[in-house]
Formats: C-alpha cells, structure tokens, sequence
C-alpha cells in the first residue's frame, strides 16, 4: 500500500478526488504547477543573476585588468633580495601621512569619503585589512587599507627597496570593489539576506526548470537541440531550456557552495553545525582590520612568520591578515592553484611563534568542501577554471534574456502572463523535500511562508468578491 499523495493548492479535494487523480492528467496539472513556481522563482531570481553574473564576471577578471591599466603599480624590476616585510608596510603606510595615527591628504585625495578613521581607530591609524607578498620578483607587495566606506584601497611597494610606487582609491581597485558588490555592499548584512534569499529561489528555478525540460517522447539529445522548424514560441524555448540544462548542475554547485559566504546561513546556521559536529576548521579565518599601530606593532613578527612560511615551502601570494580583536592571531594564508599547497599558518602577532600550520588535508570535511568551492569561485584552478566560470555568468544573461523573450511571447496578450494555480496531488516525498529546503535554507523558507500567506489572502478575497458578485 502506498501513501495517499498530499494536495497543493486547494484543500477542499477529497480524499478519493486524491486517489483517483492520476495519470496523464494528473501529470499535466504538476507540470502546471511546475511552470508556475518556475516563473514565480525566475521573477524573484532574475535580478539577483544579473547583479551576481555582472559583478562575479568583473571579480573574475579584475587582477588581470589592473596589470593592464597599472602595470607601473603592478610590477618591478625583478630583484634577487626583497627587503624584509615590515619595511613595506611601514613605507606604505607613512605615505598616507604620519604612518599610524591618522589619515593624510594623500588618502582623501585618493577616494576616501571623509577624512576621520573608524572610531576605534582614532589615533592609532587607518584600518589594514591585508598585506599581500607575491612570491613573483616582478611583482609589487600590495597594502589594503580601509576607507572611511569600508572598501579597500590600495598601497603598492617595490620590494628591492620598499619605495612606495603608488596607490588607488578605493572605487578605482576593482578587486575590492567587484568582490564587495557581489556579497552585498553597501547594504551589509541585509544585502547578504537578500541574495542568500535568491540564492534559494535559484535552486527552486533549477529543480522545476528540469521537470519542465525533462523530455516526454524523444530522446536527451534531441530534447537538448532546438526545433527550429516549430515557430518562434517553441525556438526561443528550446534555446532557453537547453543551454539551462548544460549550465545547470554547474550552477547548482556555485549555489550550494556560496551558501557558507552568506552572513545568515554561513555565518550564523554553518558556524553552529561545524560547532555541534567537531566540523570547525583549525584555521580560522580572520577578517583583517587592525589599526596601523598594531600591524606596526608586530613587525617583527610579520617578517619572521613571512619568513618561516616560505622557508616551510608555502607557495603563492602571501595573504597576511590581523584582526583588531585583543590577542587576535597573525593569520598567513596562501593564495595557490592547487588544493595541495592550500597552506594557513596562525602565529603570535607579539613574539611570530608560529602555533599552527595547516593544510588542506588537515581540515575536517566541512571546511575542506567550502574551500573547494572557494577556490572554484574565484578561478583559482588556473585559465579552464576562469573561462568556465565566465561562460556560467555569460549563460546565466542568456537565460535571462530568453526566458523574458519566451514570456513575453507566450503571455496572453495585453496580461501578464502569471502561470494559472493549478490543483495536483504531490507525493510526501515531494512536500517532505520541500519542507526540508524551508528548514535548511530558513531565509528562502520564510519567503515561501509568505507567498503562500499573500496568495491565500488573494485567493480568499477573490472568492468573497465572487461570492458578493452572484449573490447580488
């Protein structure tokens, strides 16, 4: 005996109404179903995914264009004995007026928005979020700094000499700039809600959008190339449907991993499970940000940590980062192409005794799989890694376009085209899986709460108002 199917949408249907209601009947009211919650979903999701493929597509790209436009920032003469770290910095941050308490003329000429520090770093200096050591002699060791906005700009340094070459604003570094629009800056964590909530909604898109594809009487292959000979209306949809289904396992990866990104889910749900199930990662992670005089401060043992790293073999650019929290560790991480030589070091900021050395395999499953995804973001496993993440973001605004193009010409004319509601009994296993992605992703959760409360109010007044209607 199986379980009686559950049905959506109106809970007025009996139970033999349930029973009965199979077969290809049935099937065409789910596919209705389907095609409804796809387009609801894309609604909500097409603005997200030309936000995040715009922005992802220039962060992509970003350090490749500033050697471009700033290779008199970007590179120096190749040299054989690089002065130790901390004469960079230090030279870098005296350009930006008196080294540590304050900010210069230099800084607000360069795009900062007002002159005063972040309160708690009044006198002690402007924010440093990152120093970054290439292990390339040709390349300049860059210092970010805060502005007044929270973006960085910033500082570059010849390392045979620690002679400060120059500096950009903040809106002019495209790294920062592009990396901060696509986590939701300037709105902060709200803009962080907001595309964890598209991020849901996509994974809704990619389930339903595969039952609508799904080939019914002809083969995958065949349901993959276009039918050109059937009119605009079935072209413009095959054209949709198959470049979505090629891209679609792809960017059902990029959803999951950028979930631990998100301030909510990452932040606040993830934290909590790697906690519960001895899943966090012995290397942190740390966020930057102390005050000038700190990181000057530590000097000694920036030098010595950056010193031991390479010495130990950590290869790539060195990303040295210091919290502006009390006893806050030295964080030394590498930025590399393999997983292998992934390598993050945490050191005393006061005495640089190195007090963990971590490597990629020395992380729990958890933390191994999000820096999988990490690194597949960003482009790290080399050119094939770039160029399919841009066809990702390129296919995304073709699906974009296309789907409107396929809306506009199947809407009814002079409607909007909304997919009817539709009565379909679902299985539990299909309403089990749901309730799970509510529970899972609570964010995307509520909202479905909320549309289902907005279009019962909808449906209520609907019927009242044809109710008044025959009565009268």
């Amino acid at each position: 005996m199986t379980d009686a199917p559950m049905v959506i949408g109106q809970p007025s249907v009996s139970r033999s109404e349930t029973t009965s209601a199979s077969g290809p009947a049935a099937q065409a009211r789910l596919y209705g179903v389907a095609w409804r919650w796809h387009f609801l979903a894309a609604t909500i999701v097409i603005p997200f995914v030309l936000w995040q493929s715009t922005t992802g597509t220039l962060y992509l790209w970003s350090e490749w264009w500033m050697d471009v436009c700033h290779p008199e920032l970007r590179f120096v003469a190749g040299i054989a004995a690089p002065v130790p770290p901390s004469a960079r910095i230090a030279a870098a941050l005296a350009s930006l007026g008196t080294g540590a308490p304050g900010l210069s003329d230099h800084h607000v000429h360069h795009g900062a928005t007002s002159s005063s520090p972040p309160a708690d770093h009044v006198g002690r200096g402007p924010a440093v979020q990152e120093v970054l050591l290439s292990d390339d002699p040709r390349r300049s060791t860059v210092v970010l700094v805060a502005a007044a906005n929270g973006l960085p700009f910033p500082v570059f340094v010849d390392p045979g000499d620690a002679r400060v070459l120059g500096s950009l604003t903040a809106a002019e570094w495209l790294p920062g700039l592009t990396r901060a629009l696509h986590g939701g800056w300037p709105l902060g964590a709200p803009g962080s809600w907001l595309l964890e909530l598209g991020d849901g909604w996509a994974i809704v898109m990619i389930l339903t959008g595969w039952y609508l594809w799904w080939p019914r009487g002809r083969g995958i292959a065949a349901a993959l190339w276009p039918r050109w000979g059937r009119g605009p209306r079935i072209v413009v949809r095959d054209l949709h449907a198959g470049i979505a289904v090629l891209f679609s396992a792809i960017l059902l990866f990029f959803l999951v991993s950028a979930l631990p990104w998100t301030a909510f889910w990452g932040g606040e749900l993830l934290s909590r499970v790697q906690t519960a199930l001895g899943q966090d990662s012995p290397a942190g992670f740390s966020p930057g940000g102390a005050a000038a005089a700190d990181i000057l401060a530590a000097s000694a043992a920036i030098d010595d940590v950056a010193a031991a790293a390479r010495a130990g073999g950590v290869t790539g650019t060195l990303s040295i980062r210091l919290s502006p929290s009390q006893g806050a560790p030295l964080y030394v991480a590498n930025r590399a192409s393999s997983l292998a030589n992934d390598r993050t070091l945490l050191a005393d900021a006061g005495s640089g005794r190195i007090a963990a050395d971590v490597r990629h395999d020395d992380l729990p499953l958890i933390p191994r799989l999000v820096a999988v995804g990490v690194h597949v973001h960003q482009g790290d496993f080399g050119p094939v890694n770039l160029w399919l993440n841009t066809a990702l973001a390129l296919s995304l605004l073709w699906l974009s376009a296309t789907g409107l193009a396929s809306w506009w010409i199947r809407r009814p004319k002079g409607r909007a085209g909304v997919p009817p509601k539709r009565v379909v009994p679902w299985s539990r296993p299909l309403f089990s899986v749901i309730v799970i992605m509510c529970l899972a992703m609570p964010i995307f959760g509520l909202s479905v709460v909320a549309i289902a409360v907005v279009d019962k109010l909808i449906g209520v007044r609907a019927g009242t108002v044809l109710s008044k209607t025959s009565r009268g």
